[in-house]
C-alpha cells in the first residue's frame, strides 16, 4: 500500500520538473531570438557602413567592435568566475570551521558521558 504522502510529492516533483523544462526552452528559444535579431541588425549596420565608407574601413570599424565586445565578455566572465572563487572559498572555510567546532566539542563532551549515561539509567530506573 502505498503512502498518501507520497502521490502529493511526486505530482509537486512532476510540475516542479516540467515547470523547469517549459523556462529552459523559453529561454533557448529568447536568446535564439536575440542572435537572429542581432545578425540583421549587424548586417544592415555594416551595409549601411559600407555604403558610406567603403568596403575595407567598414570590415574594420566592424571588427574592432566586436574585439571590444570579446574582449568585454572575457572580463566579465573572470569577474564572475573570480567571484564564484570567493563565495567557493567561503563555503568551504565556513565547513571546515564547522567541523573543528564539531570535533573540539565532541573531544570536550567525551568525559561528560559516564555522567549522562548514570542520569539516563537513573531517570529510567525511577519510572518503572
Amino acid at each position: 500500500m502505498a503512502l498518501p504522502l507520497w502521490d502529493p510529492l511526486r505530482d509537486l516533483a512532476g510540475t516542479a520538473v516540467r515547470s523547469a523544462g517549459i523556462r529552459a526552452t523559453m529561454a533557448i528559444a529568447t536568446a535564439l531570438l536575440a542572435i537572429v535579431a542581432t545578425a540583421f541588425l549587424v548586417s544592415a549596420g555594416f551595409v549601411v557602413l559600407m555604403r558610406e565608407v567603403g568596403f575595407p574601413v567598414a570590415a574594420i570599424a566592424f571588427a574592432a567592435l566586436f574585439a571590444v565586445l570579446a574582449l568585454a565578455m572575457h572580463l566579465f566572465g573572470r569577474a564572475i568566475s573570480a567571484r564564484q572563487a570567493a563565495r567557493t572559498m567561503a563555503a568551504r572555510s565556513r565547513a571546515e570551521t564547522d567541523i573543528a567546532l564539531a570535533t573540539v566539542l565532541a573531544r570536550s563532551a567525551r568525559p561528560l558521558l559516564p555522567l549522562v549515561a548514570f542520569v539516563a539509567a537513573f531517570v529510567l530506573a525511577r519510572r518503572s
